[in-house]
């Protein structure tokens, strides 16, 4: 029985020791397990006081970085920008060449396109013709630049954006404008101006093409062309006009010339055929007085007498046969080199010709009143063909001619011994020169100015 109590007895408290131990253990865990949470809460306040402080390290070393990259990235920046700067600078200033290379290319396009429509549009093309043939071409041209007027070819228009109205407008204002302006420069054009009126056209035609510029309407440079050609067909009917003037003076020069020689050799045949009848008219009576004679003395003198009148007879009729040659032979003439120091100066000669017996008459006359003194002659060469060679020598000696426009004037500048050593080469009779020039005239006038400065 009692066996029954102590069992449930110890059973019990096995169980009741079992339930301390339990809870005694729970009692231990939950402290333990405080004890760790206060541990971990410490730890965790700790490690956050930690992490916090070197989170806040690491901002402000973030914080140092970032404005130590900012201030390099500003340092870039601004490195950058003064480079960009600088090539912008060198940019500029390399714009600046290319638009002063431009605009100097350009100039000298113009330029040269100006001087290629004034060599296109040179006199020499025209050197050919006649002046009615030049003023027939220069009415075709007038008619072509009518039509290009008419068709449009005349002006360039570079926008399409304005009114017809407007555009067509602009095209009579630049046309009327550079019309008037050209024809003012052509109606007025001389020798002594016309390289200066082709610089003036095309100074025209960009001071007007300038001025309508912001218009977008252009006088073409084909119309310039017709213009550049305008102007030299009216300076060369203008030269050839002086031209023809001079050939027609020189034909009646050479008339006239002609006509002296022709009445000097019918003087000297008359002359010589009047004296050849008074010598034979007196052979005739010293003939018949030498008949009638009975001294032989006397006869003699009247046979001396009759051989004199026959030699002089027979020099008589050489002189005329010569003459009849002459006549004949209308190449036949004296090529003569003349100096005038006191009107022309040194080294400078004319070289001319002359049909006349007498050649020293056609000096004579060009030694007339239009020259303050006389001419002096340094050779007079007689030629069967004096035309050719004073052609000759007017061909050889063509560069060192003074008037390079009109070579009928025959004067050279060009040293004596040239001359002679030209014709000693191609002309086979002994040719006798003058070297000093007598210019007695002028020599006197140059002592008679000295006297009178001596004289002050």
């Amino acid at each position: 029985m009692a066996f029954f109590i102590i069992i449930p007895a110890v059973i019990f408290f096995v169980l009741w020791m079992l339930e301390s131990k339990k809870n005694q253990g729970i009692k231990d865990a939950e402290e333990y397990i405080a004890n760790k949470k206060a541990e971990g809460d410490a730890l965790l306040a700790k490690k956050s006081a930690e992490g916090k402080a070197i989170l806040e390290q690491k901002i402000a070393e973030g914080e140092t970085l970032l404005e130590q990259k900012r201030k390099e990235a500003s340092d870039y920046y601004q490195q950058q920008t003064e480079r960009a700067a600088q090539k912008v600078k060198e940019a500029q200033r390399q714009v600046r060449e290319l638009t002063k290379e431009k605009n100097t290319l350009i100039q000298e396009i113009d330029t040269l396109y100006s001087n290629q429509l004034c060599s296109m549009t040179d006199i020499e093309a025209y050197s050919n013709m006649r002046s009615d043939e030049i003023k027939n071409q220069l009415s075709l041209l007038k008619l072509q630049q009518t039509d290009a007027i008419k068709s449009g070819s005349a002006v360039s228009v570079s926008y399409n954006e304005k009114l017809k109205r407007v555009i067509e407008t602009e095209k009579k204002q630049i046309l009327r404008c550079f019309n008037a302006e050209s024809t003012s420069i052509i109606e007025n054009i001389t020798v002594k101006n016309v390289d200066a009126s082709r610089n003036k056209l095309q100074r025209s035609f960009e001071a007007i093409n300038k001025m309508f510029s912001s218009s977008d309407v252009q006088i073409t440079r084909e119309f310039l062309s017709m213009k550049f050609e305008e102007l030299s067909l009216v300076y060369a009917y203008m030269v050839k006009v002086e031209e023809e003037k001079e050939q027609r003076r020189a034909i009646r020069e050479q008339m006239m010339e002609e006509e002296k020689v022709r009445r000097e050799i019918e003087r000297a045949k008359q002359k010589i055929d009047k004296e050849i009848t008074q010598f034979n008219n007196e052979i005739k009576k010293l003939m018949a007085y030498m008949h009638k004679s009975r001294d032989d003395i006397e006869r003699q003198l009247y046979i001396d007498k009759i051989h004199e009148l026959e030699d002089k007879l027979a020099a008589l009729t050489a002189d005329k046969e010569n003459v009849l040659q002459r006549e004949q032979n209308t190449r036949a003439g004296f090529v003569y080199i003349i100096s005038n120091i006191g009107s022309f100066g040194e080294c400078i000669y004319k070289i001319g010709m002359t049909r006349r017996l007498e050649p020293m008459d056609r000096i004579h006359e060009l030694s007339s009143a239009s020259v303050p003194f006389p001419f002096d002659v340094h050779a007079m060469i007689f030629s069967e063909d004096a035309p050719a060679l004073e052609t000759l020598l007017h061909r050889h000696f063509q560069e060192s001619q003074v008037n390079k426009v009109n070579p009928r004037k025959e004067f050279f500048h060009i040293d004596l011994d040239e001359i002679k050593h030209f014709i000693q080469e191609n002309y086979s009779e002994t040719v006798r020169f003058e070297d000093i020039p007598d210019a007695f005239e002028y020599r006197e006038t140059l002592k008679l100015v000295e006297a009178a400065k001596a004289a002050e």
